[in-house]
């Protein structure tokens, strides 16, 4: 590294004196001055320059340097090295690893997680930097003693000449009362209340004590000086009153000492176990709850000063607000997404992997302490147990009422891929309202903002409106149709929406629907009875095909309203569903079976008309003696009979297959035996009367 900073410069042998006011002084010669170094024998007070090579295993040529070699520069000219470093990493390190892609694919296989551990452990050592900083910042010095040099006092002998003269005497107890006033100043601010932020998580205990130490510490250190210890030899020699007071804030200053260097040393014990509350996510967050409760229980036994209940209060409210702070950078992504952005799914699995830890969290708890319990010599868990989860849970709550606005637009979504006509009107009302909640510009995830309860209230309220509208509309809908069918089928329509509040009403109409679909089949019964042995038959249809497809016609009236009902299963555990589901079957059974009988029938008739295809093509009439086509006519039934069985699927047998497959063979050789016989006829007519007996056989 290269360090570009004010050097002294060698001797030339020449002494060099100022002119003119204090030209007797000799001159300091200093230079800037350039030069190679490792950074360990010099004090870096000036610029430091350094390259780092991007692609290690790259070779660097004169065309590729400026690609491959970065520069950097810490200026500790005007600030510190520690500011210096500090400012490097903010502005450059951070932002560069934020937006580099060096952690692509790790990112993708752990969700993000890996690029921000690195940016955390950075950020902690900022933090360190930043701490070690202000540690130097509030080192304490005492005023100095413009009336007397302090430094002359060095032995026993000068400490009774001091304390003979009044006026010394004077001088130096003046000095003490001054040291004295501007201890007690620092030891008031010590013991005053502490303002921190109110959602610092338990590193902040850390380096608040680590501060109060390098304070504390800094003032013995300062007591321990000769100056002082000067005045104090003094001050023994001549028996001041003032001995008293120094001697009782000597005690304090070492009592705060020794209780900031004790803290410190139990809470770097717990810092290991806290690590885990700043670099996962809840659910590996969930596995070092045992171990940070069974640490702070040992510093709750173990140390002197930090065992109270008001510190062992404050060191569990700070775990909980880095829980609740490690729950928002899961959630949102350390920031980078509003919770609009997520997907309600997965919205709703970190949602309940939060609640899952504050649920572990107090479990860990309330178990530790039931151990603790059981061992009476153990200090006990005394701390309020409102002031460590109040906040979590109030965090919880706010995650439920999110989770529950998700839910009802996750629901009302339905609105927009339904085609009901005239619910775009809802539609419009319902995206007003979430767009209305969605642009508030508070953070939705801060529990302390009350502004979410009144509008989440708000909202909530406005849905109930909208639930009302909609159950109006679905039965303005439904009382304008008066066929069963049609009605089930827009109920089904309806209850698709998946809307809670359509449940209870939905459910109402099925029960209406249901008796009457009861009555349809009571009707349906009646008819049955009474059109069995004749029924309405289609136009060209035969007979028995005929009675067949008139009884599936029954049978489809009563099947379309059960399909729907049975898709809606809640409804047959009324007792009048049970009835009614009795009448169906008994219903459909009558039905299937009447079906059946006359297939039946159908099939015995196949034989019968079989032996009809062995019968002479042409017969002689026997009287008249006049020749005629010989086609049974109930050939033509039968095989109209076959294709409409086919066409309704029913069985159709081997022997009846030629009714089939040669109905068009017997239908043209009719035609034209037929056609033959008029022919045949028409000759006839045309032989005169006379020639006839000559034609005869």
């Amino acid at each position: 590294i290269f360090f570009y900073q004010q050097m002294e410069a060698t001797n030339d042998g020449v002494d060099h004196m100022r002119l003119g006011h204090g030209g007797n002084q000799l001159v300091n010669k200093t230079k800037h001055k350039l030069f190679l170094t490792d950074g360990l024998a010099e004090k870096l007070t000036g610029f430091c320059l350094y390259f780092a090579k991007i692609n290690k295993t790259k070779e660097i040529t004169a065309q590729n340097i400026h690609n491959e070699i970065t520069l950097s520069v810490l200026d500790c000219q005007s600030r510190g090295l520690l500011d210096a470093v500090h400012q490097t990493l903010t502005d450059v390190f951070i932002p560069a690893v934020s937006s580099s892609n060096v952690f692509q694919n790790t990112d993708k296989k752990n969700g993000g997680q890996s690029r921000a551990r690195f940016i955390n452990s950075l950020s902690t050592f900022i933090d360190a930097l930043t701490g070690a900083q202000q540690s130097l910042s509030d080192v304490v010095k005492l005023s100095k003693c413009d009336a007397l040099d302090l430094s002359k006092l060095t032995t026993p002998a000068l400490y009774q000449s001091a304390a003979a003269s009044s006026d010394t005497l004077e001088v130096i107890e003046t000095q003490t009362k001054a040291w004295i006033k501007e201890i007690e100043q620092i030891l008031a601010e010590t013991e005053q209340m502490r303002r921190e932020a109110d959602n610092v998580g338990p590193k902040a205990e850390l380096d608040h004590w680590k501060k109060r130490m390098s304070k504390f510490n800094s003032l013995l250190d300062e007591l321990k000086s000769q100056k002082c210890k000067a005045v104090l030899g003094v001050l023994l020699v001549a028996k001041s009153k003032l001995l008293k007071t120094w001697k009782e804030i000597d005690k304090k200053i070492t009592d705060y000492a020794n209780e900031a260097k004790d803290n410190v040393k139990f809470l770097y014990s717990l810092e290991k176990f806290c690590e885990p509350l700043y670099n996962s996510d809840p659910v590996s967050m969930i596995e070092s709850i045992p171990g940070l409760l069974n640490a702070i229980r040992m510093v709750h036994n173990y140390s002197r000063y930090y065992n109270t209940s008001e510190r062992m209060t404050a060191i569990f409210i700070k775990v909980t607000n880095q829980m609740i702070t490690a729950c928002k950078d899961y959630i949102t992504q350390h920031g980078s997404l509003s919770i609009w952005d997520i997907d309600y799914d997965e919205f709703q699995v970190k949602s309940q992997n939060c609640i899952r830890l504050n649920e572990e969290y107090q479990k860990t708890f309330m178990s530790t302490k039931r151990k603790i319990e059981e061992n009476e010599d153990e200090r006990q868990f005394d701390f309020s147990e409102t002031y460590i989860f109040g906040k979590i849970n109030s965090f919880v709550r706010r995650l439920q009422k999110i989770l529950d606005l998700m839910q009802i637009w996750k629901s009302w979504q339905s609105l927009e891929r339904s085609h009901l006509e005239g619910i775009e009107m809802l539609n419009s009302k319902f995206q007003f309202l979430v767009s209305n909640v969605k642009k508030r510009n508070y953070d939705f995830l801060d529990y302390r903002k009350s502004d979410f309860d009144s509008d989440y209230e708000e909202f909530k309220n406005s849905i109930k409106d909208l639930e009302i509208q909609m159950v109006i509309f679905m039965e303005r809908v439904l009382n304008k149709i008066s066929t069963l069918p049609t009605s089930l089928n827009m109920l089904s329509r309806f209850e698709w929406l998946e809307l809670p509040a359509l449940k209870d009403p939905i459910n109402e109409y099925y029960i209406k629907l249901l008796l009457e679909f009861g009555k349809d089949l009571e009707t349906t019964m009646r008819l049955y009875q009474k059109q069995k042995n004749d029924p309405p038959i289609g136009r060209n249809m035969p007979p028995i095909a005929g009675k067949i497809s008139w009884a599936r016609q029954l049978f489809r009236k009563i099947q379309s309203p059960m399909e729907y009902f049975q898709n809606y299963s809640a409804i047959f555990k009324l007792e009048d569903a049970k009835k009614i589901v009795k009448n169906y079957n008994k219903t459909a059974k009558v039905l299937l079976e009447y079906e059946m009988l006359y297939h039946q029938a159908w099939l015995e008739q196949i034989e019968v008309a079989k032996s009809g295809l062995q019968a002479s093509l042409l017969v002689r009439h026997p009287d008249s003696k006049e020749v005629f086509v010989n086609f049974d006519p109930h050939i033509l039934i039968l095989m109209r009979e076959t294709e409409c069985m086919d066409k309704m699927n029913l069985e159709i047998p081997h022997t009846a297959q030629p009714f089939k497959q040669k109905q068009s063979v017997f239908k043209a050789n009719y035609n034209k035996l037929q056609m033959l016989m008029t022919e045949y006829k028409r000759v006839l007519g045309k032989i005169p009367v006379v020639v006839k007996p000559l034609m005869s056989p």
